[in-house]
């Protein structure tokens, strides 16, 4: 028996009267044809706030840095003509990323996208751009640029061209990315096996606002903050109240603790989260800290006076984790031996 729903095939409409006989109606020839299939939905670009893996610490623990903030807002406002790029120089230790990851929460809403990016060699990098491309997946199943059985098994190369092409989309150009610890730069003049171009991970469009932290103060191709250590004595005894959840700016030996370490922000927070953890008091950890610079200034010549602090907070904060666990402290030598330049 033929189909009657196929196109083309006919019909006959039978109709029942009143008193029970059918009778034959109307010859109708089926002419309804399925509609199209939907043509792909355009990308979602509206993303949101994405620092899932970013070393974040709780907003209230960041401390002062009101003209850096001013400056990115300034700086990486987000715009439809022109690629704002920014980068944050300074030693290891200034807070150069919780510095950006701050921005990055007080002004996303101004961006259609934030992504952190873990910047410190290109092998992370390439990683994160893997991750990255199957988290913007997730939200643009539907969209042409991400369909493919290619998607299922993304190599890193594909993955990069794939975010690059997706960023430089015109209807693209208000996200906002952010590229950390971009230590090794490949720069004229230095020999480096792992040093890098950070521009060959840019977009191929100029759009977009681009955030780079970087412990080198050569970065040509962005506007730089240079950022140094806390100048106002009330901010590192902010740093140590808030770290050690204890009244430091009346307290007579955090003055000192805090002049010792010379507005050095990863050196009072090291220090404030001991004194969280102990009973000592920040006389006694001060005592403690002198014994642990003389320890080092002993055993290891030539050291900056910067690498001296972090050292000796480090150490005091080593030989804690040593007396409540051994086996801890050995695992953490372990991993410093494994891979010094991460920690």
């Amino acid at each position: 028996m033929a189909d009657p729903s196929r196109p083309g095939n006919q019909y006959q409409q039978i109709r029942i009267d009143q008193g029970g006989r059918a009778q034959l109606g109307n010859t109708y020839t089926y002419t309804n044809i399925l509609p199209d299939p939907a043509p792909p939905l355009p990308p979602s670009y509206q993303l949101g706030l994405n620092l899932e893996n970013a070393p974040q610490i709780d907003e209230q623990l960041f401390i002062g840095r009101e003209d850096e903030l001013a400056h990115l807002h300034k700086w990486l406002y987000p715009s439809t003509e022109r690629q704002n790029v920014v980068a944050i120089s300074g030693l290891g230790g200034m807070g150069k990323t919780q510095l950006s990851l701050q921005f990055a929460r007080q002004h996303h809403q101004r961006y259609s996208a934030v992504f952190w990016l873990n910047a410190s060699s290109e092998v992370t990098l390439k990683a994160a751009y893997v991750s990255l491309a199957q988290h913007i997946r997730r939200h643009n199943k539907q969209s042409e640029i991400w369909q493919g059985e290619v998607m299922e098994q993304l190599k890193e190369e594909q993955a990069i061209q794939l975010i690059r092409q997706w960023l430089s989309q015109a209807e693209n150009k208000t996200w906002l990315l952010m590229f950390d610890n971009y230590d090794d730069p490949r720069l004229p003049g230095i020999r480096s096996s792992t040093a890098y171009d950070i521009r060959a991970f840019f977009p191929y469009a100029t759009q977009g606002s681009i955030l780079i932290t970087t412990r080198s103060p050569r970065i040509t191709f962005a506007k730089l903050i240079r950022l140094k250590k806390f100048h106002d004595l009330n901010q590192s005894l902010a740093v140590l109240t808030r770290r050690s959840s204890r009244q430091a700016h009346e307290d007579v030996d955090a003055k000192k603790l805090a002049e010792r370490f010379d507005g050095l922000p990863l050196a009072l927070a090291t220090a404030g989260n001991y004194i969280s953890q102990t009973a000592d008091s920040f006389g006694e950890y001060l005592h403690m800290y002198e014994q642990s610079w003389e320890e080092l200034a002993k055993n290891s010549d030539g050291l900056m006076e910067y690498d001296r602090t972090l050292y000796s907070t480090w150490n005091l904060s080593l030989k804690q984790v040593a007396a409540q666990d051994p086996e801890a402290a050995e695992l953490f030598r372990l991993m410093g031996y494994l891979g010094n330049a991460d920690l």
